[in-house]
């Protein structure tokens, strides 16, 4: 399965073979992060594997805990959370997440990935203003 592949490749810390589970053309989300090193907007494999490259610059995978895995034909939504550290600080850091992935003759043509963008903020700037009630 393609999604079991990505979480082994991402945990692998293999950002080329990453990168080759993709389309030509990518259809990508992921909601921008003050601080973060990786581009936000994605539309190929080579974007893909920059993504993750910026992601290793500055938190270093320490594990991915998967929850639930929902298959519906071409379509594909995991949740777990993502364990890390900060390079810099090797502060730890936890996130939920989400991701949504669509599948077109065997690559991922839609990825979708939803995560805690706050704490992830937080950790890489130290410096983002708690949120009130």
């Amino acid at each position: 399965m393609l999604v079991e592949r990505l979480v082994a490749r991402w945990a692998a810390k293999d950002t080329a073979g990453l990168s080759r589970l993709f389309a030509d053309d990518v259809r990508w989300w992921t909601a921008s992060v003050p601080g973060a090193p990786w581009p936000a907007e994605v539309h190929n494999p080579r974007e893909v594997e920059s993504f993750f490259l910026g992601f290793r610059a500055v938190l270093e995978l320490t594990g991915i805990t998967t929850r639930d895995l929902v298959v519906d034909d071409a379509d594909a939504v995991l949740t777990g959370r993502l364990h890390a550290r900060v390079r810099a600080t090797g502060s730890p850091l936890s996130s939920d997440f989400a991701l949504i992935l669509g599948v077109h003759r065997g690559r991922i043509t839609d990825f979708r990935l939803h995560a805690d963008t706050l704490a992830i903020a937080r950790a890489l700037a130290q410096d983002v203003p708690p949120v009130s009630p």
